[in-house]
This record gives structure tokens, sequence and C-alpha cells, in this order.
């Protein structure tokens, strides 16, 4: 396999994703990392569900895969790819011929698999260089099927972040790695449990940084990119934003805090000078109290437990973290690797049957507007 990744290049992006030749969408699920539970609620999950309106490509190694997918029951066809010492590049130019020869057959899978040739051991519920080889090598190869137009969407399991950096993948997170991979650095993470959606301007920075970290240009790139998703992905024809404050009670005029003075408001005014509707700044603790309302489509945070303690408080396991700005539809679970639970068998699979239906949704949904630009 392809050696240490310090230095990835960014892929471009020469395609549309899920190219209509294909017929039914595909939607990669990767494994996530193999030492927490999401080769258990990927197998899990797709033991007892087929999806009707996308072929849902499992991507993986296969020893990762098959414990789990014998435990559950779940007979699946693998692409008949051989991966043994090639590079992620090379691979993804198989997998992506394989995948066409797959699909212009008859009979075609709902469910099949995608082995990545990761040979490396692990240890269950524990960091590892080798859990994050087996992660970042499975989203390297979903990057090249989605940048070649092979893919529609990506549904990830949980990782390791200090798995993935131990490896050598110079990431943040899934959303941090995707934005270097497509070029992308407008992407933002959008949390969603049915109509009720948060945004952290700010995802994963120690708290004693966030306030270097927001500037009007980026609050006001932030604010402007995730009103064009919740139009455009999320089919909200006028979306209304409504954005917290960074301090206590919005700042109270500068008493406690000069950032919502500064920098919010400044970028505030200029995203309402664009047409959007937007609301704000809100202090922290009132701004969640209109989530039942339906009066926002979408609550925007400053920093990342702000918006996210909140959602999960009332999304219950059932929240789908959906990263906007990018080529392809990418969605994820809301939660991590769960290293306490791993390997007995009981991990939910609510949030991943979420985050993939949702995936399903948001292609189709681009496809049918793909189609009428077209037209």
């Amino acid at each position: 396999m392809s050696k240490t990744p310090r230095n990835r290049k960014r892929i471009r992006h020469d395609s549309p994703p899920g190219r209509a030749r294909l017929g039914k969408p595909v939607i990669a699920v990767s494994a996530g990392d193999p030492a927490g539970v999401g080769p258990e609620i990927v197998a899990h999950l797709f033991a007892k569900y087929k999806p009707a309106r996308s072929v849902a490509l499992l991507v993986g190694a296969r020893q990762v895969f098959r414990p789990w997918f014998e435990r559950f029951g779940c007979p699946l066809e693998e692409l008949p790819v051989p991966s043994g010492g090639r590079g992620v590049g090379t691979l993804s130019l198989a997998a992506a011929a394989a995948i066409e020869t797959r699909l212009r057959t008859r009979g075609i899978p709902r469910v099949f698999t995608l082995d990545t040739g990761c040979r490396e051991r692990y240890s269950l519920g524990r960091d590892s260089k080798s859990g994050g080889r087996h992660a970042g090598i499975a989203l390297e190869l979903v990057c090249h099927l989605a940048a070649s137009g092979h893919i529609a969407g990506l549904v990830t399991a949980p990782i390791s972040k200090r798995s993935l950096g131990l490896a050598g993948y110079p990431f943040t997170g899934h959303t941090e790695m995707f934005s270097h991979f497509f070029d992308a650095p407008d992407c933002q993470m959008v949390m969603v449990h049915g109509k009720f959606r948060v945004v952290p301007l700010t995802r994963h920075l120690p708290l004693k940084d966030v306030s270097r970290a927001l500037t009007v240009e980026r609050v006001t790139v932030g604010l402007l990119a995730v009103a064009a998703a919740i139009k455009e992905d999320f089919g909200v024809v006028k979306p209304h934003l409504a954005v917290a404050g960074l301090n206590p009670h919005a700042g109270d005029g500068g008493i406690v805090g000069k950032e919502e003075i500064d920098v919010i408001v400044p970028a505030i005014k200029r995203v309402r000078r664009r047409g959007v509707r937007i609301t704000g700044p809100v202090p922290g603790d009132a701004l969640f109290q209109q989530a039942e309302t339906g009066e926002f489509d979408v609550f925007v945070s400053m920093y990342h437990d702000q918006g996210l303690i909140p959602f999960k408080l009332i999304a219950k396991r059932r929240g789908v973290n959906v990263t906007v700005g990018l080529p392809l539809v990418r969605t994820s679970v809301d939660h991590g690797v769960a290293y306490d639970i791993a390997g007995k068998g009981v991990a939910n699979v609510a949030s991943l049957e979420a985050a993939y239906r949702l995936a399903e949704q948001l292609v189709n949904r681009r496809r049918v507007r793909a189609k009428g630009r077209r037209n």
C-alpha cells in the first residue's frame, strides 16, 4: 500500500460525482477505525438494510469486516479487485473499472464491498498507527473514487483523530481531511436531526484558540457557505440563520467581551447585505430555546461544544454530521469510536442508518437538480 502520507496532494475533481450513466448512485461507506465500533455498525446495519435508491459500497480491509459479516449473517459480494502491493491511486483505478463493469451487468447488488488491501495489525479499544492507517487508506480511496465520478456520496464510520495523526495524516478530523483533498477551504460541518440543524463555525480547536480563529472574513465566508448549503442541499428556498455570540450574554455590549462588536456583528451585516435572512448574535444560552419552533432553519455556534451539546441532547444518538461545500455528499455518525464497547457487538446503528438515508436523499436531490440544469 502507499507510504505513510505526510504530504498528501489535493485531488482534482475532474467529473461530476455519481454520473447518471451508472444508473443508481453509488454511496461509499467507510469502515472507520477498526479498533472502534465502525466495522461492527457497518456490518450490522447492512445485514438488515438494503438501500432501494442507491448502491452501497462498503470500503475497508477484508479481515476487518469478515468477523462482523459472519456474526451478523451478512453475505456480501466483494468487488474483484486485487489489492496486494498496490498504491491507493492504482487501487482506485482498478476499483473504478470494477464498479463500472459490475453496474453494467444484470442483477446489480444493493450492497457490495471493496477491500482496501491494508493488512496491518491493530488492537481493539486503543489508538494506534495501524488503526489510523486502516482508516486513512479507506478515506483516501473513496476520495479518489469521488474525484473520478464513481461514487456520488460518502458515509463515514467514526475514526480516532489521534490514530489518524499517528499514521501520518495531519488532519484534526474528517472535515479537515476532505477540505484538503478536495481543495474546499469553505466547507462546513452541519449537524442534522430532522429539520434541526447546527453548525459550529470552528471545530476541533482548543477553547483558548477560538477567539483568535474568529475573524470577520472567516465568519462571513462560513455563514454564506451555510446559507448556500441549506438552500441547495436541503431545499430551503430562503433559509433563516440564527447566529450565537461567543461570550456570555453575547458580550453584553462589550462588558464581557468584544468579539461580538469587532467580528460577529460586522460579519452578520455583510451576510445580510447579500440577501440572507439572519438573526444574531444571540446569547449562547438562549439560542436553542427556538429549536422546536421552526423559526430558524439552522443554528450557527462559534465553537464546537456550544453547538454540539444541545444538538446531541435533542438528537439522542440519531444525529447526522453532514459536510457541506464538497463536490460530493458526505455524511457521518454523530458519535465517536466508542472504544469502551468495541468488539462487544452492542453498538447502536441508529446514527449510521440515519446518515446513510440522509446521504441517499441528498445525492438524489443533487442528481435531480443537475438533470434540471441540463434540460
